[in-house]
């Protein structure tokens, strides 16, 4: 293969192996209802009855970022926003909680329903999709729930600047723009800044797709800064949550995580049967050994080229 098809492959590849928008969809998502072309995104809000859909990106695409059903909000219509509450699994009784992106904001106003005295703080990038996922979604704010718009990696900074830094006790980085997670959120350096405000018994998740390439490198970069990771894998979306819990968190068994999926179902009446998101893990999941660790200094374009050059001379593209 010559060298400008090289490029043109690795490009692709750098797109396609970032792509990792939420689910896809698979009913008609009717009319749109609502569509501004933000300073990050192209927003789009459709409506099909009681069912909302928010979109990121092209109109035609197919991945959508939330979606509610305005006549049964508890309702979890795509299988992302239950595999997220796979963090409860490792820490029951949260009090307070990070996310990073906002969407339509099902993740925290779920989390808000089950756990109304919970503090949590939304960092969302798009000031034009806080009134968006308000207007359209059934988002709401209130003094225990807010959100901040900024950059989600400079909202953990200030928090690390403050005198007496916060902790989360769960930490949710679910930020797309449009189908996949802007590289400055997936690093090393960047999940060294999020460790620093978990708190010791709290758990990281983070939304990403296992059918894509960087899958791995995603991986093998957490265990890198929390030394320890497992998976939860979905079913039919593709989406997969990579959770790290804190140094004093244990990690669970497959028995004990249906265990505690059957506590907290019976506990907070769940509108979704956590058992079966509970046997989406995969305890010995571990990433391909010759995947790398995402760094600041390394984009995933680089690395993939490097995968190129290492391929034995006589092999076919």
């Amino acid at each position: 293969m010559n060298k400008s098809r090289r490029r043109i492959l690795s490009i692709c590849i750098f797109v396609f192996g970032l792509t990792g928008a939420v689910s896809t969809a698979a009913e008609p998502l009717g009319k749109v209802i609502y569509k501004k072309n933000s300073l990050y995104n192209s927003i789009f809000v459709y409506q099909n009855g009681s069912i909302v859909t928010m979109k990121f990106g092209r109109k035609s695409g197919v991945h959508l970022q939330s979606q509610v059903d305005l006549d049964n909000p508890q309702q979890h219509l795509l299988e992302y926003t239950r595999m997220a509450f796979c963090g409860l699994l490792y820490k029951p009784d949260p009090k307070t909680m990070l996310v990073l992106g906002l969407g339509g904001g099902v993740i925290p106003s779920q989390m808000r329903y089950y756990f109304p005295l919970m503090e949590i703080d939304v960092a969302e990038i798009d000031a034009d999709v806080v009134p968006a996922a308000t207007k359209y979604m059934g988002f709401k704010e209130d003094e225990n729930l807010k959100v901040t718009v900024d950059d989600g990696r400079m909202f953990i900074k200030k928090q690390l600047r403050k005198k007496q830094i916060p902790k989360y006790d769960l930490i949710v980085l679910d930020a797309f723009n449009g189908d996949y997670i802007p590289f400055h959120l997936m690093t090393r350096e960047f999940l060294d800044e999020v460790k620093g405000v978990l708190a010791d018994d709290g758990v990281v998740i983070a939304n990403v797709f296992f059918t894509f390439r960087l899958f791995d490198a995603e991986f093998k970069t957490f265990l890198s800064v929390f030394g320890r990771g497992q998976a939860f894998y979905g079913s039919y979306s593709g989406n997969a949550m990579i959770v790290s819990p804190g140094a004093k968190c244990d990690m669970l068994t497959p028995q004990k995580v249906l265990e505690r999926a059957g506590q907290l179902q019976q506990k907070l009446s769940l509108s979704f049967d956590l058992t079966e998101v509970a046997k989406m893990l995969r305890p010995d999941a571990q990433p391909e050994r010759k995947a790398k660790v995402l760094t600041d200094d390394l984009a995933p374009v680089n690395w993939l080229k490097e995968q190129e050059t290492e391929e034995p001379s006589g092999k076919n593209p």
